[in-house]
């Protein structure tokens, strides 16, 4: 209950904000955009989702599961729909994965938990590394204060750290647990997580250096939302570096990541307008450039995999009806 309070009134704070927008400004900034911008921002977004298809399949591929490109972009509109859904860190998106794996492709409970776990261990990677920058970069420019400094670098350190032990030397975390000896739901929870996931991640280790291609992949990957979101403040005549906009993209989608409304709604928004207004532009202008960076690298993609999944409900209803 007090969940869907905390809603309402994120939710009444965001209308309450956007009535502050002067809407006729707000269109003005955003008519400045021509359609060579918007494709552009499209062939951009086409190639983060191919090259994020890839690794799926390249990593399915180290687990000795050969699964073709049309197969893992079904895998992958399904859980683009339900993490767009599900509040913060969009747990529902890869559940919604996990079961298509095994439902539709046959992977066993193991091999789809590894290729999940291993794939999301590796983009988180990459995003800790640079939010560990991000927060550097804006510690620079914004007084955020000596002890605040410290507790952000030092906690993203430690979640770099587990990162590390999960996706590098899983059984060392492993044999970790069992020393513990403790029956507490969560511990014997992880204990058989691990095991699970161990199973298959025996298939992997050996081949440390495709893991660390695809490190820097995710890091190559995430770096194209930053370079977006600058081609979008330069395509709007605005002057802001290229450090500001990767900034302000990494914490956003830290941000992001708290889990109050679906697919981070408000909190994303709201950070990057925050941080614009702190670095000079108007509040109009910085709302534009959310809302836009936002259309096009988030909403896009789910109206796009609600259509493919409602086709092919449609198709799987008139087959049924055509044969029964």
């Amino acid at each position: 209950m007090k969940k869907y309070w905390l809603q309402l009134i994120v939710l009444f704070l965001i209308v309450f904000l956007l009535n502050q927008f002067d809407i006729s400004e707000y269109l003005g900034s955003l008519d400045s955009l021509n359609i060579s911008t918007w494709l552009i921002l499209l062939a951009l977004q086409g190639l983060s989702f191919f090259l994020l298809l890839a690794q799926w399949i390249r990593i399915s591929n180290l687990l000795g599961r050969k699964v073709r490109a049309r197969e893992m972009i079904a895998v992958n509109m399904r859980g683009i729909f339900y993490e767009t859904i599900t509040p913060g860190l969009k747990v529902g998106g890869e559940l919604a994965r996990g079961m298509t794996l095994i439902n539709k492709l046959g992977f066993s409970s193991a091999q789809a938990s590894a290729l999940i776990v291993i794939q999301k261990t590796i983009s988180i990677l990459a995003l800790v590394v640079l939010s560990i920058l991000s927060f550097i970069l804006i510690s620079i420019r914004i007084d955020l204060g000596r002890s605040l400094q410290v507790l952000i670098i030092i906690s993203m350190f430690l979640i770099l750290f587990f990162l590390f032990l999960l996706l590098f030397i899983p059984e060392r975390l492993y044999l970790y647990l069992i020393r513990l000896d403790s029956e507490k739901g969560i511990l014997v929870g992880a204990r058989g997580f691990l095991e699970k996931y161990l199973q298959s991640f025996n298939k992997v280790k050996k081949d440390k250096m495709e893991i660390l291609l695809q490190f820097f992949l995710s890091i190559f990957i995430w770096g194209l939302f930053p370079f977006k979101l600058y081609y979008i403040t330069r395509a709007m005549g605005l002057n802001i570096s290229f450090l500001n906009a990767f900034a302000a993209t990494i914490i956003s989608y830290i941000a992001g990541m708290v889990p109050l409304l679906p697919g981070g709604l408000g909190s994303f928004e709201g950070t990057m307008v925050g941080l614009f207004l702190i670095w000079g532009l108007r509040k109009e202008e910085g709302l534009v450039i959310a809302t836009l960076f936002r259309f096009t690298t988030f909403w896009l993609l789910f109206f796009i995999s609600a259509l493919y999944l409602s086709i092919g409900k449609i198709r799987f209803t008139l087959k049924g009806a055509f044969f029964r």
